[in-house]
């Protein structure tokens, strides 16, 4: 870790651009027929610096640089999704602010889509936090539609935290039970082993029934966001006195969702209706509390909610490009 920084006593965020993809607008926006309509988007992955510890997090991965290293059965959807730039990763764009990699403590992964991954192998050092069952769904996969293919050797192993959880609203695998999925793979280290002596129980948080103080001290929260994808992870940080950052990952991917104006969008694939998330009720019910917690603001203060895919969001905010940090007023 760092040093701590006593100059602040809050979190510095500071954006990571990781990568580009193509997104057809119709498989997102219920609002969009026009199936030419292709929207070139922001992977965004975020750098987190606790003022006390030190302690270096990097919120998301982005895209992997080089498409090939994405393992086969992933390049048909990857053509799907042409244009795609992967320069700089998020490997490139912390050495633009003299960091890398190994000057990373933790990488919280919102989900573990190959747009939100990057290549973990890069970060050598690093502690992996993921949600619950991602380890199972890694290993067993899902059968919904082209992006739902997985890499089973993702994460490394030893120095990956899987967070348990309270909860059992989300079953988008018909093979997954949770205390036996969880009882059949071996037990991780908990989060101690980053921020030792601190109570990381689930607790509510503003409108989410489930979120973890990660320092213990009200600056970080790692919030259970189910809907999107098995083990989907939201962050709640503190980056001023009257200032707070909610990092969505794939809430929803375009601000006319998040602000109500359209839904999900579902179609037909393979003789089934399907959503872009593995379980499109308990997403609403996750986007309905961040909504909540966009207009009514948390602890007196008001929150900006950040999606992964937001294009406007990400070239209106270049000033908070590593290793300048976001500044929320």
């Amino acid at each position: 870790m760092a040093q701590s920084d006593s100059s602040t006593s809050f979190v510095k965020l500071s954006l990571l651009p990781s990568g580009f993809l193509t997104l057809p607008e119709h498989f997102f926006c219920a609002d969009q027929h026009d199936q030419t309509v292709r929207n070139l988007v922001p992977s965004m992955s975020f750098l987190l610096q606790h003022p006390v510890t030190g302690t270096r997090i990097v919120f998301d991965l982005g895209m992997r640089k080089n498409l090939n290293d994405y393992p086969p059965d992933i390049q048909p959807h990857l053509k799907t999704r042409q244009p795609i730039h992967t320069e700089p990763d998020v490997s490139d764009s912390l050495r633009k602010g003299d960091l890398g990699p190994d000057d990373i403590d933790a990488v919280i992964l919102s989900h573990v889509h190959y747009d939100h991954v990057g290549n973990p192998k890069d970060f050598a050092r690093a502690k992996f936090i993921v949600g619950s069952g991602t380890r199972h769904l890694l290993e067993h996969g899902m059968k919904y539609h082209s992006a739902a293919k997985f890499e089973k050797d993702l994460l490394p192993g030893e120095r990956t935290i899987e967070l348990g959880t309270q909860r059992s609203k989300m079953n988008p695998l018909p093979s997954y039970n949770a205390d036996l999925a969880l009882s059949n793979i071996p037990p991780t280290q908990g989060l101690d082993a980053i921020i030792p002596d601190i109570n990381h129980e689930w607790r509510p948080v503003g409108p989410f029934p489930n979120a973890i103080d990660l320092f213990g001290d009200g600056l970080v929260y790692i919030v259970d966001s189910p809907g999107h994808l098995m083990g989907h992870l939201n962050v709640l940080t503190r980056v001023a006195d009257k200032g707070w950052v909610y990092l969505a990952g794939d809430a929803c991917h375009h601000a006319r969702i998040l602000d109500g104006l359209t839904d999900m969008a579902s179609w037909s694939e393979n003789g089934m209706t399907v959503c872009i998330h593995a379980d499109k009720e308990v997403a609403t019910d996750t986007l309905r509390r961040i909504r909540k917690l966009k207009t009514h603001g948390f602890e007196g203060s008001m929150v900006e909610v950040v999606l992964a895919h937001d294009a406007k969001w990400f070239w209106e905010h270049q000033d908070a490009i590593w290793p300048q940090t976001l500044t929320v007023t």
